[in-house]
Formats: C-alpha cells, structure tokens, sequence
C-alpha cells in the first residue's frame, strides 16, 4: 500500500501527460485543415477563384475542403460569367451604332459560352423575307461576314419559341443558318432578340458536335440578348429621331427655297457640293454633320426679304441690296435660340464674307472666316453661277470655273478652290490639269 500510494500520483501524471499529448496531436491535426479552409475565404475574398484547399485527412475535413473547392470553382465560373456579361453591357451601351453593337458582342461572346462559333444575325425588315448580314466569330479564326437568306418560314420559327431554340445534330435547321452548317456547325443554340413584338435578330451559339450547355449557360446567352434588345432598339429610336430632324430640315430648306422659283433645291444643292468638298480635305464626321445641318439653312434670313427683291429681273440698287444683305443678319437671330445650330451658325452668318476682308456683314478675312463658312462659299458661288437668275441666265461650267479661279486669294479660299477645281475635273474624268485651262491660267496670272 505504502508502495501504492509512492506510485499512484506517478501514474495519474503520467497519464494525464498521455492525454495532453494526444489531445495537442488532435488539435494540431484539426487546426491545419481549418487554417487551410481559413486561407481558401481570404483567397475568395480576393476574387481568387483559382486557389484551391488541399486536405487530405480522411476525414470530413477533407470532404468539407472538397466542397469548398467545388464552391470556388462554381463561384469562378459565376463571378467571370458577371463580368463578362457587365463588359457586354458597357460596350453595346456604349454606342448607338448597330454595327459596333455586333462587333462588340461578339468580341466578348466566346469568352462567356463554351461554343466553337458564336454568330449574331441581323435580319433587318423582321416581317418579311429578304437578304440579311451574318457575322459570326469563330473561336481562333478572324470575323467574318457573310450574306444569307432568311424566309417567312424561318421567322415564324423564331417567333414560336422566343426564349430559346435548340437544334440538335442531324435536325433540320433554318436557312439562314446554313453558312454556318458549311462550315462544320451542326448543333445550334438560337436566342431571339425580340424588338417591339417582333425577330430583329438572332444570336447563335454553334458546335461541330453535340452542343452541350448548362442551365446557366442558356440564362446568360438569354439575357445578353434581352440587352441587344434594348440597344437595338434604342439604334432604332436615335435613328428614328436623326431621320425626323434631317426631314425636318430639308422641309426647311425646300421652304426656303419655295419662296423664289430661281431657287428651287439651291440649298440641298449647295450643301451636298460643300460635303463632297469637306470629304475631299478630309474633315472629321461630326465637321461634315455640322456642315449639312448649316448648309440646309444658311439662307433661312431670306424668309424675311421681300419677293419683289428676290425676283427682281434687273440690278438691285443700293438700299435693295442693303436688304438682300440683311438675310444673313435675320438667319442668324433665327436659329441663335436653338442650341442644336450653334456650331453651325458661322456657316449662317459668314458664307458671304470674302477671303480678302471685302465681304459681308463683318467684312472678316482669311482664317478668321470659318473653314465650314469658305468652304459653302466656294459651293454656293458655284451653284448661283451654274443656275438661272431673272437677270441673267446660268453660265456654263467652264465659264464659272474661270471666274471662281480668278477670284482665288480674293473671293475665295485658294486651297478650297484648288480642290473643288479637282472634283470637277474628276466628273469630267478628266486630269485636274487639262480640266480648265482658263480657269488654270487666270489663277497663274
């Protein structure tokens, strides 16, 4: 007993120790996997979808890293679905051009659906038959653009099932799809892009074997075209308005015109002349934008000249020439209010002021005067020449030529004359150089 109770202390140590040793072995066995598991979330935290836990205990710590895995890849996928579907939407947002909607969206289409062509077919007038641009990227090749038919037959298809048309290998497919079938394509995705109740377009998603998409695959492609629907129809509505206001000013400028029979479509005339000068020296589109909406009313102040100065078959005498004058003075207060016409009142207000300061109503010289504003110089000059006056008849294109040359440096901008001297000799297909020698030599001397 006595040796006992020496011992037993010992022992119940000594176990004690056991029991600490293994529980610290347990422990440290289950911290590992939970700081592995810990690492993992900082990772997804920080939208590192890639990493993975790597736990190999046999346990339910190991079935609970490889639902995590699962997760993050899952996670992943989801995560690059949102931002390639957020890029998708910036960019056909982004423009209001149906060309580089297209283009945008299939930039960003193959990196969303696991496809081997990702195609958008653009049918146009989507109640009746006809030809219709296909462009289709295929996964490492360049795009490209073909012509294909679509019928009635294949509209109606679409429009029977609006969500989503599934069209296996083996299967028969719509017409318009066939450049793609020549190409090696035989199982199809289509997803309507509906506009206003009716088959605007259609985007595709193709294989050369069986096409296999998940559920979320299909959402996707889904709502990437509901967005093509809205930005095709926004296309629509800016193009609707831009063909409203363009009406609405050659209604204008045919108005104006109206009001003297010797100017019957001078104003259209005179602008499409200064466009093809502008093209010609290289301006920008929103300069030949602006010049077209100048040009359709630069005479607009002659709503307020009198027809009995108008239609004046002689000379006009000093106060009647004061008047006629003023149309520049009354354009310009006209369309002042309109915030639209600021950038291009200069063409209103300047299109008779000379290069060499003689000209009205500022009597501006050179470079002060508006290039838009010379250039319609050049253009309107030309087309009151060419064109009968009730005091005159329209002189021949030569004669004009000469006289505009001649009045090179003085009336007129001598680079702009030197271009528009091209064009015309381009008409006649003709060298600029044997296309007036009149005109050549009155601007050498």
């Amino acid at each position: 007993m006595r040796h006992f109770r020496n011992t037993f202390p010992l022992i119940i140590l000594l176990a004690l120790w056991i029991v600490m040793l293994f529980s610290l072995m347990q422990i440290r066995r289950t911290l590992v996997p939970l700081e592995k598991l810990q690492e993992g979330t900082r990772q997804i935290g920080a939208r590192h979808f890639e990493s993975r836990v790597d736990v190999r205990s046999g346990d339910e710590f190991e079935a609970l890293a490889l639902s995590f895995n699962s997760m993050a890849s899952q996670l992943g996928r989801q995560f690059h679905a949102l931002e390639t579907i957020n890029d998708i939407d910036q960019a056909i947002f982004a423009s209001l051009n149906r060309e580089r909607i297209v283009d945008a969206t299939l930039d960003h289409m193959p990196y969303l659906l696991p496809c081997e062509c990702i195609a958008i077919t653009l049918f146009g007038d989507a109640d009746s038959s006809g030809r219709t641009q296909f462009r289709a990227v295929r996964t490492g090749q360049p795009r490209a653009t073909l012509d294909t038919e679509v019928t009635p037959t294949d509209l109606q298809q679409l429009h029977e099932h609006p969500e989503v048309l599934a069209i296996s290998e083996g299967e028969t497919i719509p017409g318009f799809l066939l450049p793609l079938q020549e190409t090696g394509m035989t199982s199809f995705l289509i997803v309507p892009i509906i506009v206003d109740t009716a088959v605007f377009a259609a985007l595709v998603c193709a294989h050369g074997s069986a096409l296999q998409l998940a559920a979320d695959d299909i959402r996707q492609a889904r709502q990437v075209a509901d967005q093509l629907a809205v930005a095709f129809s926004n296309v629509q509505l800016i193009e609707a308005l831009e063909d409203l206001h363009w009406g609405t000013l050659t209604a204008l400028a045919r108005a104006i015109d109206a009001k003297s029979a010797w100017t019957a479509g001078h104003s259209e005339r005179v602008t499409n002349l200064s466009l093809r000068i502008g093209r010609a020296i290289g301006l920008s589109p929103k300069d030949l934008q602006i010049m077209q909406r100048g040009g359709l009313l630069h005479d607009i102040g002659k709503i307020g000249t009198p027809p009995t100065i108008l239609d004046k078959p002689g000379k006009l005498d000093p106060e009647e020439m004061r008047i006629m004058q003023d149309h520049v003075r009354i354009g310009l207060r006209i369309l002042e209010p309109v915030a639209g016409f600021r950038e291009a009142l200069p063409i209103v207000s300047q299109h008779h002021e000379r290069f060499d300061g003689l000209g009205y109503p500022e009597g501006l010289a050179g470079e002060n005067i508006s290039l838009h504003a010379r250039i319609f110089a050049v253009a309107d000059c030309y087309d009151a020449m060419t064109s009968d006056r009730p005091y005159r008849k329209g002189l021949p294109k030569e004669k004009t030529l000469e006289i505009m040359t001649q009045g090179s440096g003085t009336q007129f901008d001598p680079k702009i004359v030197e271009v528009f001297i091209r064009l015309c000799a381009e008409d006649e297909g003709r060298p600029r150089e044997q296309f007036s020698r009149a005109a050549l030599a009155g601007q050498s001397g």
